[in-house]
């Protein structure tokens, strides 16, 4: 049996189908009593049980593992004089590593064969040995007549293992051992961990360690790097014996760029921004697409006219390594990210390179400038000078040059990188000295929205708001040049946390402007003149806003803004007298806010939340945030991103007010439209004014206390969005996510800094050479959970079935139905049937039959019609009569297999009987009319596989479909959600959908209209970009971080409606009574008198140290984002 097929790459050539049928037919003869055989794709790799089907289906989707040279578990007894000999196949097996090492180092060798002498072209020798190594690995066989391992393939692929399953050390050193006694004696498998961490080194692209003072003043690089004492403090560069204090771990950046192009998997994704992505006025898809990468073209014409100039954005946060949270560490990754691939490749952690760890234990604070010093000055040779580099794609050199164009972090990191204390008065980073807030009973409140509206808008005149009418400029827009002057007059600190460090403690007086120190970043020639410099993290804003919200609607004892001092906040303003404290027979009342629940209410609301259940891999179960005391607790940012965006407008239909609920819906939809993966430049123009409009309510709301920083933040993020491009690309979700990855490198507990870093430089090298490896699983090839496969490529997509069925089948029939689901698959198959329904229907007219029945006739009797047509033009040999149009035309077989689960597109779908016994919801499809304005919902009740002659197959769906005519009562759509009565029938007769048309929805109880209505939410799952490419109209790609809605969103524009004044305490519930001493202690301590000095330097030690450090040990995820919650337990979060 011929074994040469496995070579062809083309999975759907003649030859190799035929190569797997031939080898299907010797492999039936191992087949055991249940019908099944080992697999020998690559995924499965000979591990597990599947019958022939499902192993076709395997063979042709994702290949035969190459290594499986001797068939023995499928029927060969002994290797056939037709294999391929020895020797090509360890060409073979070696030739993907091969290729990795060329690649690696850069096309410099002369001849990299496993002879010849390894010359570089004026490379230090040091760099040869290095090569040398690898080479002679890869051409040592592991062990001597070992033809199908060379010592490096097999490495590779062990320490690819241990990657992927997270072995540990230990068990890892076991295997080693083991595996070098098992084989047989004088082999090269390593003996310990150690001895592969050294081979794989030397693909790998080291780092440098850099001794930093104790307290932060300096580090020991450049002029200082042979200082015995700190240049700043002092103080002793050595504890003892020339062991540092510190150590800065700093990976250069320039080699793992010049990597990235000399690769041939990577180097033309790195032209993908100019060369493959379109640009489409007005949309925004990726950075490209945004204002002030198209500024930055503009400048430096040079450097934009290279496609290969690398644009990065410069991210960081704070971690604790430990998982004991009572140990307060901190350390700091500084990760950059190329902007030049695709959205889908960006924000892989393979393409994070790490460029920075800074040691904790404590924060760097405002020093992190110190740290920075080596990738500033990096950063600048690549844009002043730049590094010769290969491009693997034109098999060319040139010279790459890079840019940072901003920067990504959470809010008290934002201070450290920018030089604003986003602290106090003036805490906003973007309205800067303009920035609109009171200091009311020992808190920052930043109301006073009404600024950004225009100086005729009617609001600005009312005394509703705070009491005052609104007659202030709206913020100005600061430029690079307006931010120098402002800094040319700040006195410069001495950096360190020394305490002889006089500066340590400066004191920031009441007229001077937040400015702690002029950014390093500013030493970039080109930073003044970026439009965005600092990117406000959407991720932690979402976090804060929905904590807020949902904390005070509860009446969270923790997390709500409607205290005791907030209510005194109100008498102190002379505003809502309504919500005042009433004093009455020696106690204070508390009136009911009617943007409060109550209790019983908050009972339904937790009953809602509990109730949801939401489709398979979109988000975590969220009704376990639901507590005991009927408040919600310990939620991740994704959980309040889907919850404020998806769950929380529904679930205040039935409680508030149509004026508050109507504001919070609008808030609630902001974030969903921001938050879209395609964004519209005119849409943004109008969400910048809507955003303002939704604050101003929001100020006649709730009282001043709920309006933290992170709440102003959002009156900014419109024209962020505008200048940067989608957020889903500037967020901080996937470098959240990579600091987890960081954590779970600790292996040493005594020494975190050193463990992440020699796993980081291993993960780095085996993630670089696994992609030029077969016949092993690696992050590359893995599939996602809910994989898809398509078994066969025909010229009708009609055929190309993306479907995987999932569990047992059984067989139905189609009976009378059969007509239905013909008529139904022509219909929807494309424009390939045109000229037949336009050739049939001129039949029609000839027989004098009019337009009023044309419609009805043609859908009864074309079937038929095309079936004869096809027919005959088969039999006289007619071309037109293509495989794929005469297998249609013979309607399907009558005999059709159901399944009860599948998987389409890498969306689960279940059936609605098996669907209610799980806690996710996976029943939920929608599919629009030709023109989208009828939109069909309904409930998935059987998938069906249609067998077609010639080996073509059809899935459909049958569903259950509610009645959504917009000319019945049956559906409404209310505060633009909408809602549908599941009693409704429609389309009895027409049950049928392709699967591939189906979109998913799930559905949420309607508190408001009863337990036989739904509320319909559609789903836009994280695997789908609508990104427009040359020579193509859509790609599909997968987005390995978050889930990121649909653009596709009604129309934003909020109502101007007020909430009624007289309406703002419930009447209904009796007022809450508190202690008479308590809220006399309150009132009599009041700080609303703003302070005359600000400490300036504690406040990043302090209250950012404390908020970094409360959230690392899941996940990285903030409790709060906000310094600015107040002092007091009333106005903080938890």
């Amino acid at each position: 049996m011929s074994h040469q097929w496995v070579k062809n790459e083309n999975r759907v050539s003649i030859e190799y189908v035929d190569g797997v049928k031939e080898f299907l037919n010797v492999a039936r003869q191992t087949l055991n009593s249940n019908g099944l055989t080992l697999c020998p794709c690559i995924n499965c790799l000979n591990s597990r049980l599947q019958n022939i089907s499902v192993i076709t289906a395997h063979l042709i989707d994702v290949g035969i593992d190459k290594s499986y040279t001797q068939w023995v578990h499928h029927g060969e007894d002994k290797v056939n004089e037709e294999v391929m000999g020895d020797d090509d196949f360890l060409n073979e097996e070696t030739d993907g590593l091969r290729a990795g090492l060329e690649d690696a180092a850069g096309h410099s060798f002369f001849d990299i064969g496993p002879t010849s002498d390894l010359t570089r072209n004026q490379l230090p020798n040091v760099e040869n040995n290095r090569s040398e190594k690898l080479h002679e690995a890869l051409n040592n066989p592991l062990y001597e007549g070992c033809k199908n391992s060379s010592t490096l393939t097999f490495v590779v692929k062990l320490m690819n293992l241990k990657v992927m399953n997270k072995w540990t050390d230990n068990s890892f050193d076991m295997l080693l051992k083991l595996l070098h006694e098992v084989l047989p004696d004088g082999n090269n498998c390593p003996e310990s961990y150690y001895d592969v961490r050294m081979l794989l080194c030397e693909a790998g692209l080291g780092y440098e360690l850099i001794d930093v003072c104790q307290y932060d003043c300096a580090i020991f690089y450049g002029d200082n790097k042979d200082a015995i004492t700190c240049p700043v403090c002092q103080s002793s560069r050595y504890v003892r014996n020339k062991i540092s204090h510190k150590k800065l771990r700093y990976f250069p950046i320039s080699p793992r760029l010049k990597r990235l192009y000399a690769s041939r998997h990577t180097a033309k994704d790195m032209r993908w921004h100019k060369e493959v992505r379109k640009d489409e006025q007005g949309v925004l898809r990726h950075p490209a697409d945004g204002r002030a990468w198209k500024h930055f073209d503009e400048l430096y014409h040079d450097f934009a006219n290279d496609p290969r100039s690398v644009r990065l954005g410069l991210a960081s946060d704070g971690f604790n390594p430990f998982s004991n949270m009572t140990s307060t560490h901190s350390m700091w990754p500084v990760i950059l990210m190329p902007y030049n691939m695709p959205p889908w490749c960006t924000m892989q952690k393979s393409n994070y390179l790490l460029s920075l760890l800074i040691p904790g234990p404590k924060s760097p604070g405002k020093d992190f400038d110190v740290f920075l010093r080596p990738l500033v000055d990096e950063l600048k040779i690549l844009w002043l000078e730049g590094v010769k580099a290969y491009d693997g794609y034109s098999k060319s050199y040139f010279t790459l040059y890079a840019a940072v164009i901003w920067t990504i972090s959470d809010f008290p990191a934002y201070a450290y990188l920018s030089g604003w204390s986003t602290m106090g008065k003036l805490a906003c980073p973007v309205c800067l000295e303009d920035t609109r807030s009171n200091r009311i009973r020992g808190k920052q409140c930043y109301t006073g929205h009404r600024c950004f509206l225009s100086k005729a808008h009617r609001w600005r005149k009312s005394l509703e708001f705070d009491g005052k009418q609104e007659k202030r400029e709206r913020p100005r827009q600061f430029t690079g040049n307006d931010i120098l002057l402002q800094l040319a007059d700040i006195p410069r600190c001495t950096p360190g946390k020394a305490p002889s460090n006089e500066d340590r403690k400066r004191k920031r007086g009441i007229d001077e402007l937040n400015w702690s120190k002029k950014s390093i970043l500013f030493e970039l020639p080109y930073w003044s003149n970026l439009l965005m410099r600092h990117n406000l993290d959407v991720m932690h804003i979402e976090k804060n806003v929905c904590d807020n919200i949902v904390g005070t609607l509860l009446n969270d004892p923790i997390k709500s803004k409607d205290t005791t001092k907030a209510r005194l906040d109100l008498e102190d303003l002379n505003i809502r007298k309504e919500q005042w404290l009433k004093e009455k027979n020696g106690k204070f009342e508390k009136p009911h806010a009617d943007f409060t629940l109550t209790k019983d209410e908050c009972v339904k609301f937790c009953k809602f939340i509990k109730s949801v259940r939401l489709p398979d891999g979109y988000a975590s179960n969220i009704s376990r945030c639901v507590t005991d005391h009927n408040t919600l607790g310990g939620m991740k940012t994704h959980d309040c991103h889907v919850l404020l965006q998806k769950i929380l407008p529904v679930a205040i239909l039935p409680f508030l007010s149509k004026e508050i609920r109507t504001t919070l819906i609008e808030f609630c939809q902001f974030f969903q439209k921001i938050c879209s993966k395609t964004l519209y430049a005119k849409e943004l123009e109008d969400m910048k004014t809507g955003i303002v409009i939704i604050l101003c309510k929001l100020e006649k709301i709730f009282p001043p206390a709920f309006f933290t920083i992170m709440v102003h933040l959002c009156v900014h993020l419109p024209e962020e969005a505008l200048l940067g491009g989608p957020v889903s690309q500037r967020w901080m979700f996937g470098i959240e996510r990579r600091m987890g990855t960081y954590k779970g490198y600790v292996r040493n507990f005594a020494r975190p800094d050193g463990s992440i870093t020699e796993a980081y430089v291993v993960d780095e090298a085996v993630t670089f050479l696994s992609r030029y490896i077969d016949g092993v699983e690696t992050r590359f090839n893995r599939v996602e959970r809910n994989w898809d496969i398509q078994t066969t490529k025909h010229q009708m997509e009609l055929f190309n079935n993306k479907v995987r069925t999932l569990g047992a089948s059984k067989f139905g029939q189609l009976g009378d139905h059969i007509d239905v689901v013909q008529w139904y698959i022509i219909n929807n198959c494309g424009d390939e049937l045109d000229v037949y329904l336009k050739e049939h229907k001129e039949d029609l007219y000839s027989r004098g039959i009019g337009e009023a029945n044309l419609d009805t006739i043609q859908k009864h009797e074309f079937p038929s019609w095309f079936k004869k047509k096809m027919a005959l033009l088969r039999v006289n040999g007619d071309r037109q009569a293509t495989d794929d149009l005469y297998a249609l035309s013979q309607f399907p077989d009558d005999r059709y297999t159901s399944w009860q689960s599948c998987i389409v597109h890498g969306v689960r779908f279940r059936c609605k009987e098996r669907d209610d016994k799980f806690t996710t919801q996976c029943s939920g499809v929608c599919v629009g009319d030709e023109d989208d304005t009828i939109i069909y919902y309904g409930v998935l009740l059987e998938v069906l596989e249609l067998d077609f002659i010639l080996g073509r197959k059809v899935f459909l769906f049958r569903c259950k479909w509610y009645n959504t005519d917009p000319k019945g009562k049956r559906m409404v759509v209310d505060h633009k959600l909408t809602s549908v009565d599941i009693t409704s029938k429609w389309y009895v007769d027409e049950p049928f959908v392709l699967a591939n048309q189906a979109q998913q929805v799930f559905y949420l109880n309607d508190l408001v209209r009863g337990k036989n209505w739904m509320v319909v939410q559609k789903v836009n799952h994280r695997n789908i970009y609508d990104i427009l490419e040359h020579d193509e109209d859509v790609v599909l790609r997968n987005d390995i971080f978050q889930e990121d809605e649909s653009s596709e969103l009604p129309p934003f524009h909020p109502t101007e409606e007020l909430p009624n004044t007289s309406m703002i305490v419930r009447k209904d519930v009796e007022p809450e009574t508190l202690p008479y001493e308590s809220v006399v202690a309150i009132r009599t301590t009041n700080s609303s008198v703003e302070d005359l000095e600000v400490d300036d330097d504690d406040d990043d030690e302090g209250v950012f140290f404390l908020n970094n450090e409360s959230i690392l040990d899941s996940e990285t995820d903030h409790d709060s984002d906000d310094p600015n919650c107040g002092s007091d337990d009333e106005d903080s979060f938890a």
